[in-house]
C-alpha cells in the first residue's frame, strides 16, 4: 500500500512531468504544418477549381519558423492548384519582414497567380500598408483592396481590414450583381455576417489563429474569454476595468473551419503562426479548397 509521502510525492513529479510536457507539446504542435482539404459547391461554375489558402504567417522571427514558410511554399506547389489565396497578416508589428517572406510567398505556383489582402497587423505602423503591398506586387503576387479580377467565370474579390481599413465591400461586389461565382478574400470573418445581401460563394479569411489554444468540449479558450470578460463587463463593471486580455481579444462569431450563411459560405482558416510559438489543440494549416460545381 502507498503511503501518504509516497502519493504527495508522485503527485508532485506528475504536476511536473506536465509543467514540461505541456510546454514541450505546444511548441511541438506549433511547427507541425497540417494539410487540411475542403470541398464547397458553387452554383454556375463551369469547371472544378482548386485553390490554395495561406493565411496569418506572422514573419517576425518569432511567432513562426521559416522551415515551416519553406514547408508550405513546397506543399502548395506539390498541390498543383488552379490560383493560390493570401489572407492577410503577413508580418506581426514592423514591416521590414515582409522584404524576406514576399519573394518566398512569389514562389507560389499556380494556373492563375496569387492574389493577397492584407490584415490588421498589415497596418499597424504609418507605412505598414504602403511597403507590405508593394513588396507583394514586386513578387508578382496581385492585392485585391475593394477591387476583383475575373478568372474565366469565378470573380476572385478582395477587401481592404475591417478594422484599419480602407474597407469598402461594396466596391468589390456591386457591380458584380450576383451573375457571377465569387470567391471573395477577407481577413476578418467577422466581415462575412455584414454581407448578406451579396452572393458570396465563398469567403476565405483568417485573423483568429482558430484560438491557438482549444479544449476539448470547450472550443477556443480566447472564445471563453470573451464570453467571461462579458459577463464581467455587466455584472462587475470595476473589475472589467482591469481586465488584462480586453486589448487582445478577438470578437469573432467563427473561429476555424466551414460556416454558413444562406447560400452564402465562409472558410476560416487557423492560419500559419502562433504568438508565442503556443499551440495545444490547433496546429497551423495550409488548406486546400476544392471548388465544385453544383450537379
Amino acid at each position: 500500500m502507498l503511503t501518504r509521502r509516497q502519493l504527495l510525492c508522485g503527485g508532485l513529479a506528475a504536476i511536473g512531468g506536465s509543467a514540461v510536457a505541456l510546454p514541450a507539446w505546444a511548441l511541438h504542435e506549433a511547427d507541425s504544418l497540417q494539410l487540411e482539404r475542403v470541398r464547397v459547391q458553387v452554383r454556375g461554375l463551369g469547371r472544378p477549381l482548386k485553390v490554395a489558402q495561406l493565411s496569418d504567417i506572422h514573419w517576425d522571427h518569432a511567432n513562426v519558423p521559416w522551415r515551416s514558410i519553406e514547408r508550405a511554399v513546397e506543399m502548395v506547389n506539390a498541390l498543383d492548384v488552379d490560383l493560390v489565396a493570401l489572407t492577410g497578416d503577413y508580418v506581426t508589428h514592423h514591416p521590414r519582414p515582409i522584404h524576406e517572406l514576399a519573394p518566398a510567398l512569389g514562389r507560389l505556383r499556380s494556373r492563375h497567380g496569387s492574389f493577397a489582402v492584407l490584415g490588421n497587423h498589415d497596418n499597424v505602423r504609418y507605412d505598414s500598408r504602403r511597403k507590405i503591398k508593394k513588396a507583394l506586387e514586386r513578387a508578382g503576387i496581385g492585392v485585391l483592396e475593394n477591387r476583383w479580377t475575373a478568372l474565366g467565370d469565378l470573380a476572385v474579390g478582395g477587401t481592404g481590414d475591417l478594422w484599419f481599413g480602407p474597407y469598402d465591400p461594396a466596391a468589390a461586389l456591386t457591380s458584380l450583381r450576383g451573375r457571377r461565382p465569387t470567391l471573395l478574400l477577407s481577413h476578418n470573418p467577422d466581415t462575412f455576417w455584414r454581407l448578406g445581401d451579396f452572393r458570396i460563394d465563398l469567403q476565405l479569411s483568417g485573423h483568429t489563429h482558430g484560438g491557438q489554444v482549444r479544449l476539448p468540449g470547450l472550443g477556443p479558450v480566447l472564445a471563453l474569454n470573451n464570453r467571461f470578460s462579458q459577463k464581467v463587463k455587466h455584472y462587475l463593471p470595476a473589475l472589467a476595468a482591469a481586465w488584462p486580455y480586453k486589448g487582445w481579444v478577438i470578437k469573432s462569431s467563427a473561429w476555424a473551419g466551414l460556416y454558413r450563411q444562406a447560400d452564402n459560405q465562409l472558410y476560416v482558416s487557423r492560419g500559419m503562426g502562433r504568438f508565442k510559438r503556443l499551440s495545444i489543440g490547433c496546429p497551423p494549416e495550409v488548406t486546400l479548397i476544392d471548388l465544385l460545381p453544383v450537379a
